[in-house]
């Protein structure tokens, strides 16, 4: 039997977290996948897995192959695409993470004109704010909210992300309207729940090259934009998102800006990647698309105007 076929089932049967599942990404049955450990497991005279009905967990030798065996076939898997990616860089599968607010309202609109001009391209998409293990969890790309933790990825920066500070009109006429960020202390105003530290958003407010900062207060609070978007169109409160995600309802008049004299900018995005796979045309070349999706979101940008259509 090819041991590297075996090697590649130990690393799929780790990642999925047991033979069922590890069979049913590779197109196998459950016992081709426990005979090729076995055979692993015999040929290196160690035991790999501690075994359970409902799950494996490595042993110390198995966790110590397993890093040895992911970055071996990562490699692989890279060179392998830089080659073919460079005469078909639009065919295979692609990975993407991005955050959802991103995906939701910049990615997701934009990726059917792309897979239309690309129709041996597959994509896996996840959307989530928390900071991903790209190597663990197999992404090609990412983008990433925030500072890049890992010196071993390659950062692009995506443009400034800026926000806006809207509120319903019933909401306003109700409880009045902030002329400067102190008079927020006196409203409901729309939290949104930080994934990576589970503290809320600070609102940021520049004028005039002065800064301020608002600690929003209320009975609300959301870990993804759609919702208190939605409490907002129902008047419950302020909130403040990046401008894509509030410019259909400011153009259709569920919600209006406050605030407007103050500019207010978010946490850096980036465009995330491992070094090994910068050589990559294909990895480029969606760098390049990714990129492209932030140019012009400004208020009464391009993307605006299209969002507001």
């Amino acid at each position: 039997m090819d041991p590297f076929s075996d090697i590649s089932t130990f690393v799929r049967a780790t990642e999925a977290g047991n033979f069922t599942r590890a069979a049913r990404l590779l197109q196998l049955s459950p016992s081709a996948v426990s005979k090729a450990i076995a055979r692993l497991e015999a040929d290196l005279g160690v035991r790999l897995f501690h075994r359970s009905p409902r799950q494996i967990t490595l042993t110390g030798d198995g966790e110590a192959f397993f890093e040895i065996c992911r970055q071996s076939m990562t490699a692989i898997e890279d060179a392998r695409s830089t080659l073919v990616g460079a005469a078909q860089p639009w065919r295979g599968k692609l990975r993407l993470c991005v955050p959802v607010s991103f995906g939701q309202y910049v990615v997701a609109p934009a990726l059917s004109e792309w897979l239309a001009n690309h129709p041996g391209l597959e994509i896996d998409l996840m959307l989530t704010d928390r900071h991903v293990d790209m190597t663990a969890e197999r992404f090609d790309l990412t983008v990433m909210l925030g500072e890049v933790p890992d010196s071993r990825l390659v950062a692009r920066p995506l443009p400034t992300h800026r926000f806006l500070t809207v509120a319903a009109p019933a909401y306003l006429q109700k409880h009045g309207i902030p002329i400067t960020p102190e008079d927020l202390a006196e409203h409901v105003c729309l939290r949104y729940v930080m994934v990576n530290s589970g503290q809320f958003r600070a609102w940021t407010f520049t004028q005039d090259g002065q800064q301020y900062s608002h600690s929003p207060t209320g009975q609300l609070a959301s870990d993804h934009a759609a919702v208190l978007l939605a409490l907002a169109e129902g008047g419950q409160g302020i909130l403040q998102a990046p401008y894509y995600v509030v410019a259909p309802a400011l153009a259709s008049g569920g919600l209006v800006p406050v605030l407007a004299d103050f500019d207010s900018v978010g946490a850096p995005l980036s465009v995330v990647y491992e070094k090994a796979r910068q050589a990559s045309v294909r990895t480029q070349l969606t760098v390049k698309f990714l990129l492209g999706l932030g140019e012009g979101f400004e208020p009464g940008g391009p993307h605006l105007v299209a969002l507001q259509r």
